[in-house]
């Protein structure tokens, strides 16, 4: 491994972000560059790049976290549809989006890269922690 990855230094505590949830195995922050408000992503602690190089256990417990955010993320929005994603570009630290759908998830992606957009601060963010924050 090389350097620490962002979400390292956000769980390390070095970079401000606002944690949704977290546990021994992964947290939850809510990302920089929302697709759709509430779009967050469940995170293992320990930073591994490629998701099908996370140990099975591992995997699983990260699936589970993200089934309870995209349940706490339904109680909290109305959207049609809570759609999820895996990719790995941004960021060489495995991780899930979990995020709300009004519309397919191309119509959804394509519709976040034609509008201008932000990033999105803490502050900016802060709504959107507060309805999905799991104590």
């Amino acid at each position: 491994m090389n350097e620490p990855s962002i979400f390292t230094r956000i769980i390390n505590g070095e970079i401000n972000q606002h944690i949704l949830y977290q546990d021994p195995l992964c947290f939850v922050i809510l990302t920089h560059e929302p697709m759709t408000p509430g779009h967050l992503m469940v995170i293992p602690r320990e930073q591994i790049d490629h998701v099908w190089d996370v140990k099975d256990e591992l995997y699983i417990h990260v699936m589970m976290i993200a089934k309870k955010m995209a349940l706490k993320m339904r109680e909290a929005y109305d959207y049609t549809r809570i759609g999820m994603i895996v990719e790995g570009f941004g960021v060489p630290h495995a991780h899930v989006h979990v995020f709300g759908l009004d519309t397919s998830l191309n119509a959804t992606v394509v519709d976040h890269l034609a509008k201008p957009h932000k990033i999105m601060t803490p502050d900016d963010l802060q709504p959107d922690a507060d309805r999905l924050k799991i104590a």
